[in-house]
């Protein structure tokens, strides 16, 4: 009998496609019985709860990767005052609300097969709020509207914008589904306790538009975030999905992320083979946030 695991999915722009292909190896080795999401987790988790397989899902990333509303990479490669048109039409709450909806129907949270929660930031009361119950669409929409390039969304009073502000994996939040143990998925960029010294490059930088620069910036501060999630919150299983070759626009290029997430599912897996995984993190995974001054905690262990 396969063991219960619930699955915490981390957001990351682009490289949260990794998750698709996470999905379709674990699937075969656990029974998939809670799902927690954040941001493009939410997106792929909700899908997946709702009962769409992951080749269904990979298929429907193909689809939406060419779509504006759902790819603002094109932002990246036109001019000022075009890149400013199409945020505008990013911002336009009830096209991006339509094509989700398009593609999820009129499914609710707390009917899904496999349960299910969205975690989203709300601007109104300033906290985290987790989205358990109504509209899929909704609560996929409002995990995922990342700031500066899609509009908050407005639901229930609240007035949402991206988890991933202040959860971007939120292993917090793990007891809200059930599962005898808890597997984490992080896509989010590695966080080094090293700086290098400033030194003369010789060359001007590359110029970053606008969006580029605030996105990156963010991804980088949650992937730090991410460290201190995991510190705090300790999966029994760890899959580290980033695909660092990658943009986090690089939404065209599903496939490549796909595969990636399944080459390190099925390297994290292979690391558990005979191990039980109820029992608290090794020393290994101790050894390795040595380097980080915060490390209370960790729950103690002895091996």
């Amino acid at each position: 009998m396969k063991q219960k695991a619930r699955l915490i999915l981390g957001g990351g722009a682009a490289f949260g496609l990794a998750h698709i292909g996470v999905l379709d190896v674990l699937q075969s080795e656990f029974d998939i019985t809670g799902i927690v999401g954040t941001s493009m987790g939410a997106i792929v988790g909700g899908l997946y709860a709702q009962g769409k397989t992951p080749q269904e899902i990979l298929e429907l990333a193909r689809e939406s990767g060419s779509t504006l509303v759902l790819n603002p990479n094109q932002l990246l490669s036109k001019p000022l005052k075009l890149s400013l048109d199409l945020i505008k039409g990013l911002h336009n709450k009830k096209k991006v609300m339509d094509l989700m909806s398009d593609l999820i129907g009129p499914a609710q949270v707390e009917d899904l097969p496999i349960p299910f929660v969205a975690v989203a930031y709300d601007l109104v009361s300033r906290q985290t709020v987790l989205i358990h119950q109504g509209s899929l669409a909704g609560a996929m929409r409002a995990s995922s509207s990342l700031p500066l390039i899609f509009a908050p969304h407005d639901m229930g009073g609240h007035l949402f914008v991206d988890g991933g502000v202040e959860h971007p994996l939120p292993l917090a939040f793990a007891h809200e589904v059930p599962g005898e143990i808890t597997i984490a998925v992080n896509v989010l960029p590695p966080v080094s306790p090293k700086a290098s010294h400033f030194s003369d490059l010789g060359k001007d930088a590359e110029e970053m538009k606008a969006p580029q620069v605030a996105i990156q910036s963010l991804l980088q501060n949650q992937g730090f975030m991410a460290v201190q999630a995991r510190l705090q919150n300790p999966p029994h299983l760890f899959i580290d999905a980033h695909l660092a070759e990658k943009d986090m626009f690089d939404l065209m290029d599903v496939d490549e992320f796909f595969k990636h997430g399944q080459d390190v599912a099925r390297e994290g897996l292979a690391s558990f083979v005979g191990q039980d995984l109820k029992k608290k993190p090794s020393s290994g995974f101790r050894k390795f946030f040595s380097r980080f001054k915060r490390t209370e905690g960790l729950p103690q262990n002895n091996d």
